[in-house]
């Protein structure tokens, strides 16, 4: 591989993160989210009932940053806390029928981003490519596991 200029994959994706969250900055406003809570909010789409440290490990953000999401989606009515039935201590967070009522418009500008970046793909392309950013964070994935 060249590393010419810097021209590295890591660089790339650093740069494609900071671009997104220009967009999301820029369109996330019009549901009253921004950027450190949208990652949150997708988590909760996918899969409800999963606990503050369960969010922390999934999106790979420190507890702080995961207590402000959710205490914000709380604020905004899109997520109640509730405590876990075997473990009090353990609070579990569940949508509310304003999450429910932005979801159709939440992923049409989470999808758009991802048509811009693939505008100039084909599909066969696309597919390879989620499927090597998939095995790329498999394997940093797999690399954090020492810390």
């Amino acid at each position: 591989m060249e590393y010419k200029g810097r021209k590295t994959i890591g660089r790339f994706i650093a740069t494609l993160y900071r671009m997104a969250t220009v967009y999301l900055g820029k369109e996330l406003p019009a549901l009253k989210i921004g950027p450190g809570q949208y990652i949150i909010l997708a988590e909760l789409f996918d899969e409800e009932g999963q606990s503050q440290d369960e969010l922390t490990r999934r999106i790979y953000v420190n507890k702080a940053n995961t207590a402000r999401a959710l205490n914000k989606l709380e604020q905004l009515g899109y997520v109640q806390r509730i405590p876990d039935e075997k473990d009090q201590r353990i609070k579990r967070s569940f949508l509310q029928p304003p999450a429910r009522e932005i979801e159709e418009e939440f992923w049409q500008i989470i999808t758009q981003w991802s048509q811009i970046l693939t505008q100039d793909l084909s599909q066969e392309r696309q597919d390879q490519l989620l499927e090597d950013l998939k095995k790329m964070a498999d394997n940093a994935a797999a690399y954090l596991e020492r810390y």
